[in-house]
């Protein structure tokens, strides 16, 4: 049995996005891609659970969908063919549609998508095969021994930009704050773990999009001098406070600052800013990624689940190989470097800098980045 972390949720599945907007599908799909076996009999397979018929995550989950499906055509030789289950937005429906997959064969299960679904998978006592969920659990539960997690999470990537801040050398931060409730979470995370690592946190300094605030913020910031800054706000709200912060002094942050590539004049006054961001999005010519198909008409979030399920089946993909894989590195994915350890699966994403509004990968993941999960 493994302890949990504490439960984050990814930013994506927050955003309650109407089923009419369901992204077009991008390439000729075989049927079984989309329906659970007939109960004919046992046919081995890898199972998909995503909440497709949810109001509130079926987009979410169809981009998931999209980009397993992506992975699973690539597949030569095929190990195990895909079967996609959809649930709704009952967590008790996990257990029957977990169950189900079971029943008609499934070796290896991807999902559930939700943190809600994942707690209640986790607690059901049902998990009986190799299954990677998509989320983090609730609580500090004990999880199951068959119970493996991969996700995207915000927290996570802080506490990646505060190993990778430290690793550069740095010692003292001053964290700058948007009052969103994702950004609180993000900034606690790097704190907890800037500390914990040694590092001295100076002064924290938080603000709402009202300019007027931005002066007395500039001058908290100008005030307590720090090695760096870290920068917890999403795009939007970071290229409003960016002009009011030392451009002189390093400044860190999470994939949130990043909206796309398309956005170069936007982006402008984010200049300097380091953050880490998947290979999907930072390096497409990268061998690991240039082998898969590239859907069509995404936002970026939606690419960042399309990414999510592309290295979720080939990490079926491993497990289907060997049920209880070793710790340590498993393979150059598309989200990240990805490892194994203590049941998670965690990303190691590209390091990049905004120069003239472009976001420049500037190098791969360093390895002593990789020393906490998620």
């Amino acid at each position: 049995m493994q302890s949990a972390p504490a439960p984050p949720t990814a930013p994506s599945l927050e955003t309650k996005t109407p089923v009419a907007q369901a992204f077009p599908l991008t390439m000729a799909l075989p049927p079984e891609a989309f329906t659970a076996p007939q109960k004919k009999g046992q046919k081995p397979h890898i199972a998909l659970l995503l909440p497709l018929k949810s109001a509130s995550f079926g987009p979410a989950a169809e981009a998931v969908r999209q980009g397993a499906v992506a992975a699973s055509i690539m597949q030569i030789p095929a190990v195990l063919p895909l079967q996609v289950y959809p649930t709704g937005d009952q967590v008790e429906d996990i257990v029957s549609v977990y169950q189900q997959a079971l029943q008609a064969g499934a070796k290896i299960v991807i999902g559930p998508l939700t943190r809600n679904a994942v707690t209640t998978l986790a607690k059901s006592g049902l998990v009986e095969v190799p299954t990677l969920a998509l989320n983090y659990p609730e609580g500090e539960e004990f999880l199951p021994e068959n119970l493996y997690l991969f996700g995207l999470t915000a927290e996570g990537e802080a506490r990646q930009a505060a190993r990778r801040a430290f690793n550069d050398g740095w010692r003292t931060a001053l964290t700058v704050t948007a009052n969103t409730p994702l950004a609180k979470r993000v900034q606690l995370a790097f704190s907890d773990a800037w500390r914990g690592l040694g590092g001295k946190l100076v002064a924290q300094a938080s603000f709402s999009p009202e300019q007027t605030q931005f002066p007395a913020l500039r001058d908290t910031v100008f005030k307590h001098r720090s090695d760096i800054l870290f920068l917890a706000a999403d795009a939007e709200r970071a290229r409003m406070v960016r002009p009011y912060l030392d451009p002189n002094t390093p400044t860190y942050a999470t994939s949130m600052v990043f909206g796309g590539n398309q956005e170069i004049g936007r982006n402008v006054d984010l200049n300097g800013v380091l953050f880490a961001d998947m290979p999907w999005l930072l390096v497409p010519d990268h061998p690991a990624v240039m082998i898969f198909p590239r859907a069509e008409k995404f936002s970026i979030e939606q690419e960042r689940l399309y990414a999510l399920g592309i290295d979720a089946f080939r990490i079926a993909i491993v497990m289907a190989q060997n049920p209880r894989p070793a710790e340590g590195p498993v393979m150059d994915g598309v989200t990240g470097q990805i490892s194994l350890a203590n049941h998670q699966f965690q990303r190691e994403m590209a390091v990049a800098q905004f120069r003239e509004g472009t976001a420049v990968a500037t190098e791969f993941a360093d390895p002593r980045n990789l020393g906490e999960p998620r």
